[in-house]
């Protein structure tokens, strides 16, 4: 076993040791108590100095000393040591911070850094020293009840100051959010819509397609063939402006068809997957349908993705148990909500999946003995609004964002870490195990074959991917 691993499974287990020892309520064990936490907490902090910021680290550690700060907190109070008011505040902080996180990052106002959690959790640990001491030191209660002032009110003060600052992070990334391109309002268009798609198998969802047509004034044409896209050149020679009405796939199908490639497109949610919809509304419901809703041109970039099975356009893609997921909802006739739901659950209860990969960023190797999930794109969704990649998305800047999930400990707990990954990307968080991964170029080789996903498409297994931007596609925005 690592030896990041080792301390923080040892952070973890000697905590119902600590809490023997502070429950007997003397001198000697609650010195022995607090002389074995401190050897715990030296042994996290030097590790994580010589480990460095950007290694592979146990997905313990991130939550580790939240645990066992708050757990010990709690035993205080029990004892009637410590306020159970001010502990209920610090977990109300917390809870509130995970709510601003999740709507910031669903909204794509990023932000940064984890300082303020941090530096209360720093202030929590003095506090729990403090109280400690109060039992072994009995000469030195006045200062230390003193000191315990102090701590509490510089972390309640830490923590609302936290709230303010990413409240107000939250609503300038809103205000300051710029609208790039030229405004297209009631320039001509047409639609394109995929009989195959899930949503056109609804009656209402095919109501609000031809109110959306309507109030446009745009023609729908209806898709069908294997090769949904390969005579639409007489229906767009005069149009410039094109919606794409289906799902994920089709409108990747979108991005591989040459005569759309010079084209605006648009995106109207008619498929089971949600990626693109997330992104373009920014997964706000209906909005598509107001009249006079405003679309705004803008470049973005298209990546190509070459394996073993060719090359295609693409603006996201995943290898590992996400492909797994995918290729278990191909096996179904009909895609819907629950086919995602029902497909997660088969993978997740299925075999042990785990993938030994080498990733180049721009030549820059990654070597990864335990990995669960790779995402690459320019698109942060996989869909119903839930984020996969962290940081700023810039729609043209040539560079692909990526996130990788790496365990550092046994693959029996891979299936539920991707659960804790998604959770920590709706944060907006790059805890382990998730890795980010920035670059123009990236290179990925197993010597065993991978599940392959693209745009929601079951590609099959692979040995090696090979993905950079190719190209600029317009599309329509708000």
């Amino acid at each position: 076993m690592r030896l990041h691993n080792a301390i923080s499974l040892f952070h973890l287990l000697i905590l119902p040791l600590v809490i023997y020892l502070i429950l007997q309520d003397t001198a000697f064990f609650t010195l022995l108590a607090g002389s074995l936490l401190l050897f715990s907490v030296l042994m996290d902090v030097t590790s994580s100095l010589a480990r460095g910021e950007r290694k592979v680290t146990s997905f313990l550690h991130p939550f580790s000393d939240k645990i066992v700060v708050l757990t010990l907190l709690l035993v205080f109070v029990l004892q009637g040591k410590f306020s159970a008011f001010i502990l209920g505040i610090f977990l109300l902080r917390d809870i509130m911070v995970i709510y601003v996180r999740i709507i910031a990052s669903r909204d794509d106002a990023v932000i940064r850094g984890e300082s303020y959690g941090k530096s209360i959790t720093v202030l929590q640990f003095l506090l729990v020293f403090m109280i400690l001491g109060r039992t072994v030191f009995l000469a030195l209660e006045r200062p230390l009840q003193l000191l315990i002032l102090l701590l509490t009110l510089t972390a309640l003060a830490l923590g609302v100051i936290s709230i303010a600052h990413y409240s107000y992070i939250y609503a300038k990334g809103l205000y300051t959010r710029r609208k790039s391109g030229k405004l297209v309002e009631k320039e001509p268009m047409v639609v394109f819509a995929n009989k195959k798609s899930g949503g056109y198998r609804d009656k209402y969802r095919r109501h609000l397609l031809r109110m959306f047509a309507r109030r446009r004034n745009a023609p729908i044409y209806y898709l069908s063939g294997k090769n949904i896209f390969r005579n639409v050149n007489a229906k767009i020679k005069k149009v410039q402006n094109v919606i794409i009405a289906g799902g994920d796939g089709t409108f990747e199908a979108a991005l591989n068809s040459k005569p759309l490639q010079d084209k605006n497109l648009g995106f109207f949610p008619l498929g089971a997957g949600n990626a693109f919809y997330s992104y373009f509304y920014r997964g706000k419901r209906f909005e598509y349908l107001r009249s006079r809703f405003k679309f705004h041109e803008a470049p973005l970039d298209v990546l190509e993705l070459e394996w073993e099975g060719g090359k295609r356009n693409t603006l996201f893609l995943s290898l590992g148990m996400d492909g797994e997921v995918v290729h278990a909802i191909t096996q179904r006739e009909k895609h819907s909500f629950s086919s995602y739901f029902s497909a997660g659950a088969k993978v997740a209860f299925g075999k042990p999946l785990h993938y030994d990969l080498v990733c180049s960023v721009d030549g820059k190797k990654y070597h990864w003995d335990n990995c669960i999930n790779l995402i690459l794109g320019k698109v942060p969704y996989i869909g119903f609004g839930m984020r996969s990649l962290l940081g700023n998305m810039d729609k043209d800047d040539g560079f692909i964002l990526g996130m990788a999930c790496v365990n550092t400990h046994s693959p029996f707990f891979n299936k539920a870490l991707r659960l804790w990954a998604i959770f920590l990307t709706q944060l907006g968080l790059a805890k382990a195990p998730l890795i980010p991964l920035k670059g123009k170029e990236f290179m990925v080789e197993s010597s065993k074959p991978f599940p392959l996903q693209a745009g929601g498409e079951f590609l099959g297994y692979t040995k090696w991917i090979k993905v950079s931007v190719a190209r600029k596609q317009k599309v329509l925005m708000i």
